[in-house]
């Protein structure tokens, strides 16, 4: 390539390790000392990778290349009513070179990379002793997320390493029940706690980077609280009565539920566990209080209860976070996972 006249650059920074900043600069150091020269961030920025251009505005090519096929992945924010779009992207590091080394590639050119410095990796750990601290005050949600039991997670570092969410707070790996933090730190031979959030993505999009979108859209909100306020009283209306009866897995729980198009129809006089554990949504645990007794020390559904899916009912009987598909089965014992597939 002829006439170069500067750069595309790649930058991190482990004040916000979930995304990478993504720009143009004649002279990249000069660039990061400028940034750098700020006291808003904790921690400096790190030159990541730089691709040599001869176009000033290339960069801008990249930051379209991004939004066209996934415009959730880039930083913005509502200020004073207008969005402020960033050149910052949710993405790793290594997803970013990708994408230079694939514009690189069209001109002959590849893109340069840089070793972290000792000073650098120590602020790293720093910064993600710090995160593993507050995220530990707020545990990640996957269902306030909008992600649902049984969807996939993909390890960002190796994306042919997958788990699938087993509850809100713990996913299964190889048919193990674990955390995104435990197996993060086994798959990166971590000695010291990781963030397991940083390391796992869900459609593409980094965890953590996913939970901050959605808390400053707004959206950052337990599933089971929109099903809990849709689920409705029917007292005793035949009418939905009519499907197939569902019968709790649990001899412990003896709860009946009629499976039909109107959703899952929990029955009056089932049983329901007497405790909730720290796993049942709060809108749970309060329909639980409204709509169940204590008879003879054991807590009974006092009316019929329309849940528009088998998890929220599965939910409301045992209190706690559990799968509707593996907690329900039809007269001859046949789960209720086996009878969707049939459908």
């Amino acid at each position: 390539m002829e006439d170069k006249i500067g750069y595309i650059y790649v930058l991190t920074n482990p004040s916000f390790p979930e995304y990478v900043k993504i720009g143009y600069a004649d002279n990249v150091d000069a660039r990061v000392v400028q940034l750098n020269r700020s006291e808003c961030t904790p921690f400096a920025f790190k030159k990541y990778a730089v691709l040599p251009v001869a176009n000033r505005l290339a960069d801008k090519n990249v930051h379209k290349l991004i939004d066209r096929f996934k415009p959730e992945l880039r930083a913005k924010e509502n200020v004073n009513g207008k969005i402020r779009v960033r050149e910052f992207f949710a993405m790793t590091a290594q997803e970013a070179v990708e994408i230079l080394d694939t514009i690189g590639g069209i001109y002959g050119e590849t893109p340069q990379l840089f070793e972290q410095t000792v000073e650098e990796k120590h602020d790293q750990e720093i910064a993600e002793k710090a995160a593993i601290a507050s995220e530990r005050k707020s545990p990640f949600s996957f269902f306030k997320c909008g992600i649902k039991e049984g969807e996939l997670i993909t390890y960002i570092h190796d994306v042919n390493i997958t788990c699938t969410v087993a509850n809100d707070r713990e996913i299964n790996f190889n048919g193990k029940l674990t955390s995104l933090s435990a197996l993060a730190k086994k798959l990166l031979n971590r000695k010291s706690g990781v963030q397991g959030t940083l390391h796992f993505a869900y459609n593409g999009e980094i965890l953590s980077a996913l939970r901050k979108r959605l808390e400053d859209e707004g959206r950052y909100k337990d599933i089971e609280q929109t099903e809990a306020n849709i689920a409705t009283s029917t007292k005793d209306d035949s009418n939905n009565k009519n499907g197939i009866s569902l019968y709790f897995t649990t001899d412990k729980y003896i709860a009946t539920c009629v499976w039909n198009d109107d959703g899952f129809l929990l029955l009056k006089d089932s049983k329901l566990s007497i405790s909730n554990s720290k796993s049942c949504p709060n809108a749970i645990v309060k329909m639980r209080e409204e709509k169940s007794t204590i008879l003879n020390g054991e807590r009974v559904l006092s009316e019929n209860i329309l849940f528009t899916s088998s998890s929220a009912a599965a939910k409301f009987v045992a209190g706690s976070s559990v799968s509707g598909k593996i907690c329900w089965k039809n007269a001859d014992g046949v789960l209720l996972k086996t009878l969707q597939k049939g459908e």
